[in-house]
Order: C-alpha cells, then structure tokens, then sequence
C-alpha cells in the first residue's frame, strides 16, 4: 500500500514539473514596429507575434502594398519615369476628353466607391476637384489665394457625373478635357485597409497601422485591452480633445491644421468644398470610426464639409459608423454610439455636447 502511494505521488510530481517546464516554454509575443515616409506622410506599423523574423517579413509585405497603391494613385508623377506608366490616375487625368483608360482592380474600385458617395452626399463628396485643388496649390509648393473668376473657370470641370466607368472593361473616362481626379481622400485609407488585409492573410493578430490621421488596428493589443489612440486638439498639437478605445476598427481624422497656409490672418486649407471651391469653414476636425478604413477616409472628408449638424444625420443613418466632430465654434459633439468609444477630454476650450 505505501508503495501505491509514493508511487502515485512521483507519477503527480512527474505531471507538475511537466506542466511547470510547458509554461516556461509558452511564447512571449514579439514586437515589432517600423516606419516608412508613404503617401506624403510618416507610416508607422506596429505588429505582434510568436516570431521575430515572421512578423517583421509580414509588417514589410504590407508597407509594400501601401506602396503599390500609392504609385498607382499618384496623379503628380514625374515624365520621364517609370512612375508614369505606373500611375493609373496619372494616365486617367493625361487622357481625359480623349479616351478611356484601362486600370487596376484597385483603382476601379477607388473610383467606382467615391462615385457612389458622390450620389449619397448630393454632390459633396467629388474626386475631380483635382483642377481647383492645382488652382489653390495644394499639391505643389506655391499654395495661394485664387480670383473668383479662376476658381468659376475650374469649377465647371468639378462633376463626378462626367467619370465614365466600364466595369466589364475595367476602364475609367473624363468626358471634358481638362478634368482631373484627386485620389486624396480615399487613397490612404485604401492603401491602410490593404495592408491590415496583409497583415491578417499572413497570420497577425494584434497590430497597427499609424499612417498620419489614418489609423488601423487588428484586434485588441496583445494584452487584451483595447488600442488608445489620442484625438488631436486642432489648435494645440500638445494637447488631446478626446481618446479613443478601438478593437479591429479603423479610425481616419481630418482637420483643416493638416495642409493649410494663412494669409492676413485666415486659415486657407485643403479641404475644399466640391460645391463652392473653396475650404468648408464648418469643421475644425473630424474623426470618423468604421470596421473599414477607406470608407473611414472617405466620410471624414465629406463630414467636415457638412459640418456637425448635417453630418451627424448622416452618421446615424450609416450603419456601423460613429463621428467625432470639433466644429469651428469650439463645440465637440459625438455621435449616438460614441459613448464606449471616446474619452472627452476636459477643456476650458472646448465645450462637449454629447450627442449633437
């Protein structure tokens, strides 16, 4: 009978240093973060894994996506180069009153999606503003204050409705000649989803993606908690209006402090409105948080031309969208479903209306 006991007893010691030895051995995940200068700002990739060597390989294949969507979209490419040839929008804009172009699945897609918001938001929402935005010089060093008769001039080439898409050739049209899209506000957040999408196929879990105002996480970090993402004060850099708490979600800001220039005293910016050509004047910033970072880059734009109280009937139409506005009357207001997203920041600056 003893011997059955000690037995026993070794055999559960033999178990215990098994199961101690099986901890020890259990992975800590690796970290790893690097930073590429991709469509006119600093990306930032952070990603999380079992090893070294896989995660850093999976982080590259991303910020090589980025890159392919970038030179694809890239209508300022220089003649003489392969970028030319490479740029779909570059060839769309050259051959407009011309002649089709054929392009990639990714760029088609690109047109095709802003087209639809250009129905959806009456207008609001037009990629070729391409014209007016040379006008303003945003896109080339010499930004300045443009004639009303030069900005009448260029706005007649502003309409959406003259894009001619062929879906079974895959081609895209500009009826007038002269007539150039901007691929500005949905590139990024395009490039940004297609490199989450990259991160995931090769087996990621827990990452993000910090390109500029674009921001995109897979899952939750990788101790459980939700990613914290500060909302910038659009008038102080070193301060925060609000933070967000996000969870496989996209989160893309817009702000007229991004790209900007002043001129006695007023604040000429790159957001210009497809209606007037002009910058809107209703929205200091607006962060937008969606499951899809292109559709989040895409609704910051058209949300900071409509301004928080036309822009939140929108949002509360949009399934799975929330909205955090600063308007330029230094009120912030969150959409209904903000709540367990946004921490407002207290601020004698700024006044919190929570829902509109």
């Amino acid at each position: 009978m003893l011997k059955k006991h000690r037995s026993l007893f070794i055999f559960l010691s033999i178990l215990l240093i098994i199961g101690l030895e099986g901890c020890s051995f259990v992975a800590t995940p690796v970290e790893y973060t690097s930073e590429q200068f991709l469509m006119d700002t600093i990306v930032s990739i952070k990603a999380y894994g079992n090893d070294e060597e896989e995660v850093k390989k999976a982080v590259l294949s991303a910020f090589a996506e980025m890159k392919r969507i970038e030179r694809l979209t890239d209508r300022f490419a220089q003649e003489g180069t392969g970028e030319v040839e490479f740029s779909d929008v570059y060839r769309i804009n050259q051959a407009a009153g011309k002649q089709p172009v054929k392009v990639s699945e990714d760029v088609y897609e690109m047109i095709e999606v802003a087209k639809s918001y250009y129905e959806l938001t009456d207008g609001l929402f037009d990629i070729t503003i391409g014209p007016v935005m040379d006008l303003w010089g945003f896109g080339n060093e010499e930004k300045h204050i443009p004639l009303d008769a030069e900005l009448q001039e260029k706005m007649i080439l502003v309409n959406s409705n003259k894009i001619i898409l062929n879906e079974s050739e895959k081609t895209v049209f500009l009826q007038e000649d002269g007539m150039k899209i901007d691929l500005g506000a949905i590139a990024k957040g395009y490039a940004t989803e297609k490199a989450a999408s990259v991160l995931v196929e090769t087996g990621i879990e827990h990452a993000i993606i910090n390109a500029g105002g674009n921001i995109d996480v897979i899952g939750k970090k990788y101790d459980g908690q939700a990613w914290r993402i500060g909302i910038q004060d659009p008038r102080n850099s070193k301060n925060l209006v609000g933070v967000l708490s996000l969870i496989d979600e996209a989160a893309v800001t817009s702000g007229d402090y991004q790209r900007y220039f002043e001129e006695n005293g007023i604040r000429y910016h790159h957001i210009l409105s497809p209606k007037t050509g002009k910058p809107s004047r209703n929205t200091m910033s607006i962060t937008v948080i969606t499951k899809n970072s292109a559709k989040a880059d895409v609704l910051s734009t058209v949300l900071f031309v409509m301004g928080s109280q036309k822009g939140l009937e929108l949002v509360e139409q949009l399934e799975g969208v929330e909205a955090c506005f600063v308007g330029a009357d230094n009120k912030i207001v969150t959409s209904s479903g903000m709540s367990n997203k946004v921490e407002i920041q207290p601020s004698k600056e700024y006044t919190y209306d929570k829902n509109g």
